[in-house]
């Protein structure tokens, strides 16, 4: 089985492009997989990801990103501008990347992330935004809309307001992040907008319980799916937790329900091959699944830093940079190439965006 949103996307391409873009994507996904056979890029990756900013308006349990930022300002460090950004899209295009997802940090924060947004369609890319939902207002709902951004993710890590701010620990992020998500629900109805709407969740050991409710409140709020990121450590390597065998015990009995998701109104974003994996990540295990992001994937932060994967942003290990050449000249360049081979090596994340792309790849993991 293959995720939904893939099923969902292939669809509605057909259905704007006709066939030639799903012959595109099959051919693609054909060259990735003898890339790694062979040990030599046939092609540009399947996804692109551009970490805009490391800045944020939250300081959540769960992430460092406002320290980075802090540290690179007192660095001296300077965000790239509007143009760099959007000769780098223009990169990925050339690469044949058929779509970019938009990070951070915050990525609202940046008074051009609506440019780059409008960038990335023009170029017949699918474009993607993650967002806390914070700065999500009227005015920048109506842009996704009118720009035609074909997804967004709303963080929302509880089903009451008390589990969510903990978690962001920013007071009233939850009820924003719900208004931005009516918003957009609201609009893209009013509007008949091919939008996909999604809430995220990280799911550990203080919000677990709250599960069968975030699906509800998912499902109220209109949203088309609902996404579960498994806890795991923020470190490069992942250790030994000692992970009480109660919590176990709960991941457990939460996969079995939520493999029953055809029970539900709102869709599990999560595929079920991703779901059987969320004991081993709780529990601190590596992972079992061959990662092929030195393939499949390409990032590229806001200071021109390059990585496989947004796990290895998190984890600051770049893999070069583009301040003096083309993101297509260091694609194909040898010293890239080495840093596939040591890529390829990595079992260190069960982060979503990169293990959904992996397992799509590992024929063996997914079935």
């Amino acid at each position: 089985m293959i995720r939904k949103v893939y099923s969902d996307l292939i669809l509605r391409k057909l259905r704007e492009s006709g066939p030639g873009w799903l012959l595109k994507r099959c051919r693609q996904y054909l060259l990735l997989q003898l890339s790694g056979a062979l040990h030599r890029p046939l092609c540009g990756p399947a996804l692109g990801t551009l970490m805009v900013t490391y800045r944020c308006n939250f300081h959540c349990a769960m992430c460092d990103m406002p320290l980075q930022a802090s540290a690179q300002a007192r660095s001296g460090m300077t965000e790239f501008d509007t143009a760099r950004f959007l000769g780098i899209i223009n990169e990925f295009a050339e690469l044949g990347v058929p779509g970019i997802g938009f990070t951070g940090g915050e990525p609202l924060l940046r008074d051009d992330i609506f440019d780059l947004l409008t960038e990335t369609r023009r170029l017949g890319m699918i474009a993607h935004l993650n967002t806390n939902g914070w700065l999500l207002g009227d005015d920048q709902a109506q842009r996704i809309i009118d720009i035609g951004v074909d997804s967004v993710n709303v963080s929302l890590d509880g089903a009451v307001a008390a589990t969510h701010d903990r978690i962001r620990r920013t007071q009233g992020s939850f009820d924003r992040a719900v208004r931005a998500v009516k918003r957009l629900v609201n609009l893209k109805q009013k509007h008949g907008s091919h939008v996909r709407i999604k809430t995220v969740a990280v799911i550990d050991e203080t919000n677990i319980d709250e599960v069968p409710q975030m699906l509800a409140l998912a499902r109220t709020l209109g949203t088309d799916c609902i996404e579960l990121i498994p806890r795991q450590p923020f470190a490069a390597i992942p250790q030994e937790t000692g992970t009480e065998p109660e919590l176990l015990a709960k991941v457990d009995r939460l996969v079995e329900y939520l493999q029953g998701k055809q029970l539900f109104s709102v869709a599990i974003e999560n595929s079920p091959a991703h779901l059987r994996l969320f004991r081993d990540s709780f529990a601190g295990h590596p992972s079992p699944v061959r990662c092929s992001a030195g393939y499949n994937s390409l990032a590229v932060d806001c200071y021109g830093n390059v990585f496989p994967c947004v796990p290895w942003i998190n984890w600051g290990k770049t893999t070069g940079n583009i301040r003096s050449i083309t993101l297509g000249e260091l694609w194909h360049s040898p010293d890239y190439q080495r840093q596939r081979e040591i890529t390829s090596q990595c079992h260190d994340c069960y982060l979503n965006c990169q293990t959904e792309l992996n397992l799509l790849f590992d024929l063996r993991r997914r079935m």
